[in-house]
């Protein structure tokens, strides 16, 4: 039961990431930092998306 609700909500913040990482890079960054948004966005899909597919397969039992 606990791996199921830690997995989901490891998922649930993984793609939080994945969706408002670049927009929140992109606000409270610097503006001499404008110049890295496009790796910052990769870098932020690519983060909340390893997460969440670890907080899946961590639910289901696969991983942990």
């Amino acid at each position: 039961m606990v791996h199921t609700i830690v997995g989901l909500l490891l998922a649930v913040c993984g793609a939080a990431v994945a969706v408002f990482g670049p927009t929140f890079a992109a606000k409270a960054g610097s503006r001499a930092g404008q110049r890295f948004e496009g790796s910052n966005t990769v870098a932020f899909r690519l983060i909340g998306a390893v997460l969440a597919v670890l907080g899946v397969l961590y639910a289901v039992g696969v991983v942990g």
